[in-house]
């Protein structure tokens, strides 16, 4: 059952997946995200593999977690497909669904800006979740707009880390073109990428190295929903579950909260 104990905040890293070598052994290891070090993060899984979930686990740990320094985490959700996983949200500030989508993105970015040029003297650490950015993308017609929205997503990738901004997203298939011009560039400024459930070798190519790509072979089948790999910082895949969530209602009040406020 995953906890949400302010007892755990000691250091940037955010604890937000769980070590699956050694779950089988019966131990409960924690894995980390550190924001000052890479924030920006790229979940991706076939539907049902439990990827959302594992999104807003992050989403409300970091909330709880992170150190003051980054307090009060402002967070951003984006739901281009208009799911009924954020329809708590409905209403709230800094909730955009369907249609009001890319006007979502193209808001965080502003403020990604007016931070840039110093307009914005706040050192709080501000997160953007889009739960299928492909359909973000895709909602927009005009071609040197959706062009536009490509690029200012590859400057929050490449521009945003030492401002306090993350970019999270999530989507069936993180392909180069996904990301417009920059194509694998960007991809490869994701300091964790996840990709959870079984999945073919084209999805793995377009995710993790050769090295991972190998290990990732050598363990086998891996199970189904909730379990998959992770790599951090470029780093070799690793494979990870996501915690059980006990309380579905209690994880979506802390992301709840935030955006009403």
């Amino acid at each position: 059952m995953t906890r949400f104990s302010c007892e755990e905040r000691t250091t940037g890293g955010i604890p937000f997946l769980l070590d699956e070598r050694a779950h089988r052994m019966g131990m409960e290891t924690w894995l980390s995200i550190e924001y000052d070090k890479s924030p920006h993060v790229l979940w991706s899984g076939r539907t049902g593999s439990g990827k959302t979930v594992a999104a807003k686990l992050l989403l409300a740990r970091s909330i709880l977690l992170a150190p003051p320094e980054l307090q009060p985490v402002e967070l951003t959700v984006i739901d281009p497909k208009s799911d009924t996983d954020f329809d708590y949200l409905d209403g709230l500030t800094r909730f955009y669904r369907g249609d009001e989508a890319p006007q979502g993105f193209n808001n965080f970015f502003d403020a990604f800006i007016r931070r840039r040029d110093k307009q914005d003297l706040s050192a709080n650490l501000k997160i953007c979740y889009a739960d299928e950015f492909a359909s973000l993308i895709n909602l927009i017609d005009d071609k040197k707009e959706k062009e536009a929205a490509q690029r200012k997503l590859a400057l929050l990738l490449m521009l945003s880390r030492s401002r306090r901004f993350s970019v999270q997203l999530a989507t069936q298939q993180p392909s180069a073109k996904l990301f417009g011009e920059s194509g694998s560039a960007s991809r490869e400024q994701f300091g964790a990428v996840c990709l959870l459930g079984e999945s073919g070798a084209e999805t793995q190519a377009m995710l993790f190295d050769g090295d991972s790509r190998e290990r990732i072979k050598a363990f086998g089948v891996i199970g189904g929903r909730g379990v998959g790999w992770l790599s951090v910082n470029g780093g070799i895949a690793q494979p990870v579950r996501v915690p059980m969530v006990g309380a579905m209602e209690k994880l979506n009040r802390v992301i709840y909260d935030n955006l009403a406020r």
